[in-house]
């Protein structure tokens, strides 16, 4: 072989090689997850989180301002973070299943019989605190808000383009934004699994 036959096919197995070598690069968008998370539950529980707004009003004389006031100045508080609106047929219907069934969750977190667990559930903390009649149907509800809440968790994975390894982390976020958004009173797990009042 000729010196450059040679060179024309080193070349060619060198670009048919370049050819079969994919970078696949992935990075976790934690910051998106983190923010689709905190905007689902916020919509969700019905506004802003707890804490936020609740007697700011009257502190600063102006108890006349409404709920829905207070709400829109969250939104505008939002406005110029990056938003991320994550949303899909799936995604909504589990949404609002989730948000039917809240009222119906209260009266068990405030007797102290449920709390959100560290890992995006919601956990049977204490049901010697209720009626015998009332443990059916809380053992039914918690069961069907956590297969929603998993089901919700996948679709937003999905959505972000979250790798399946990565579940876990999207659950982590909702997590921590389900605590957020627990009322005074209701109990709360931290990582290390212990429980406390919010």
């Amino acid at each position: 072989m000729r010196p450059r036959s040679l060179y024309v096919v080193a070349a060619t197995l060198m670009v048919a090689f370049a050819a079969c070598l994919t970078v696949n690069v992935y990075f976790y968008p934690s910051e998106e997850v983190d923010q689709t998370a905190k905007q689902i539950i916020e919509d969700i529980r019905g506004g802003a989180m707890p804490e936020e707004g609740q007697g700011e009003a009257e502190e600063s004389g102006k108890a006349e301002e409404t709920g829905s006031h207070r709400w829109r100045l969250t939104g505008i508080a939002y406005a110029g973070s990056k938003e991320t609106t994550v949303s899909s047929p799936a995604i909504d219907s589990i949404k609002q299943k989730i948000k039917q069934r809240f009222d119906a969750l209260i009266p068990f977190f405030d007797a102290g019989a449920i709390g959100e667990g560290n890992d995006g559930r919601v956990v049977v903390r204490d049901a010697s605190v209720l009626p015998m009649k009332d443990r059916a149907k809380l053992n039914r509800i918690v069961k069907e808000e956590n297969a929603d809440r998993k089901d919700l968790y996948k679709e937003v994975a999905k959505e972000l383009g979250v790798e399946a390894k990565d579940l876990p982390k999207v659950q982590k976020s909702f997590a921590e934004q389900w605590r957020q958004f627990a009322r005074p009173g209701w109990w709360i797990q931290d990582l290390a699994g212990n429980w406390n009042k919010r």
